[in-house]
């Protein structure tokens, strides 16, 4: 081959590599959305990809207007674009900017017109995310895979030698195919939160975690959010219960009858 060939094809084959690169830079800059659009607009037409910048932009205009900064993951986005829907439920014709500030105003300002989006780790969060499962058409797998614990998350809340058995009893039992979620009845969603300090203090609040935890309560390794739920039919309070949902790394996980996996 000549030179004037060789040089024909690397040409060729630049242009096309060129093509390859820039074809998805220029779909990936199509997508977009203005912050001080009608938030009804600018969420019901988000894509994915505009989905995760407004995640990313709230939770920074958020961390520059208050000492609320927290970790940005798929878990947390869909948690804060739930509360963004159901505020923008609320106040449809105000825009995605009007929204955010409000729930970034100090205190000493005037209270916000709308409900501010959920602190990390508290009770409104948790409520937030359980109530997902209750969603029509809900992915109950998808939504149950994102909350399974990993082993550092488990050794971060429980001392050896119970973080070590309990690990292993998780991993027999929770694997690709695991998911729970309420009966088809079920509307309502019931959900103690408190502390992990609070029931190692033994606070009148243990009396409404399942009675085993008395004996785990040593093993406790730091003071973290920790959240008792309930499915229900709304009006009811009996259920189908779960426990041991921890907010801990900055995201919620749940492990579930911790003394059932206690040594000996």
């Amino acid at each position: 081959m000549g030179v004037w060939h060789m040089n024909t094809a690397i040409t060729g084959i630049s242009a096309v590599l060129c093509a390859a690169i820039l074809a998805p830079m220029a779909q990936a800059q199509s997508a977009g959305f203005d912050p001080r659009g009608n938030c009804s607009t600018v969420l019901g037409t988000a894509t994915e990809a505009d989905q995760v910048m407004i995640a990313a932009w709230t939770f920074g205009f958020i961390a520059a207007n208050t000492d609320n900064v927290r970790p940005v993951d798929p878990n947390n986005n869909a948690i804060l674009l739930g509360n963004l829907a159901k505020v923008c439920q609320a106040n449809p014709t105000a825009s995605l900017l009007a929204l955010v500030e409000a729930s970034s105003r100090p205190e000493d300002r005037s209270p916000p017109a709308t409900a501010p989006v959920a602190t990390p780790g508290s009770e409104a969060e948790a409520h937030a995310l359980l109530s997902a499962f209750l969603e029509p058409g809900a992915d109950l797998r998808a939504l149950t895979q994102a909350i399974l614990p990993t082993e550092a998350e488990v050794r971060a809340v429980y001392a050896d030698p119970l973080a070590t058995a309990l690990w292993a009893s998780y991993q027999e039992q929770m694997g690709p195919g695991t998911a729970f979620g309420p009966k088809p009845y079920q509307d309502d969603i019931i959900v103690v939160h408190t502390t992990t300090r609070a029931l190692f203090e033994q606070k009148p609040v243990l009396d409404k975690f399942p009675g085993g935890y008395k004996d785990v309560l040593q093993y406790f390794k730091i003071d973290v959010p920790i959240v008792r739920f309930k499915f229900v039919k709304q009006g009811e309070t009996l259920g189908l219960a779960f426990d041991g949902l921890i907010y801990v790394n900055g995201r919620w996980v749940i492990m579930p009858k911790p003394w059932h996996s206690l040594p000996g």
